[in-house]
C-alpha cells in the first residue's frame, strides 16, 4: 500500500511584548495520510517515457559500469516491472512494481534480510542506457526468477 503524506506538524511560536511577557501564538497543520493505490497499465497515460515492453537500463551516469554510480535494470511488461538496483561490482537489490508516466512505483527487497520497502523512482533523474550487459541480464534473471509469480 502506498500512502501520501498530505501535511504535518504542530508548533508554537513565543514572542515577547514590551513588558517581557510571552505572547503565545499557536500554529497548527493537520496530519493526514491518504491511501493511494498505484494505477495499473490500463489506467496509465499514453505519454509514458517507456511506451513499449522490454528490458531497460538506467543510471546516474550516461556510461554503464561507472564505479560509485547507481544503476537499475528492469523488465517492463504490461505496465508492470521486475528489476534490480545495483552499484557496479557490488550487491544488488531486486524490486517489483508498476510503471507510471516518468516513474516506477516499486517494492524493493533487501538482499540480506528479505525485508521490503516502498520506493518511487523518478526516471527523469536518470539516464537511459541502451547497452544492457550480460551482467545486467544475469542480475535481472535472478530477480525475475524470484518475483515473477508476484508480478506477471
Amino acid at each position: 500500500m502506498i500512502f501520501r503524506l498530505v501535511a504535518i506538524a504542530t508548533y508554537s511560536i513565543f514572542t515577547y511584548g514590551v513588558v517581557n511577557r510571552p505572547i503565545i501564538q499557536y500554529k497548527s497543520i493537520s496530519v493526514k495520510l491518504k491511501e493511494e493505490r498505484p494505477k495499473f497499465s490500463s489506467e496509465i497515460d499514453n505519454n509514458n517515457r517507456l511506451q513499449t515492453d522490454g528490458i531497460y537500463l538506467f543510471g546516474q551516469s550516461r556510461q554503464p559500469d561507472q564505479i560509485q554510480n547507481e544503476y537499475f535494470v528492469f523488465n517492463l511488461k504490461n505496465g508492470k516491472v521486475i528489476g534490480a538496483f545495483y552499484l557496479p561490482y557490488s550487491s544488488f537489490y531486486c524490486f517489483y512494481g508498476i510503471h507510471q508516466k516518468d516513474s516506477l512505483q516499486v517494492k524493493v527487497i533487501d538482499s540480506y534480510n528479505n525485508s521490503a520497502s516502498d520506493y518511487t523512482v523518478d526516471l527523469t533523474k536518470y539516464h537511459r542506457i541502451d547497452q544492457v550487459s550480460d551482467n545486467d541480464f544475469r542480475i535481472l534473471k535472478s530477480c525475475q526468477t524470484n518475483y515473477q509469480d508476484l508480478v506477471w
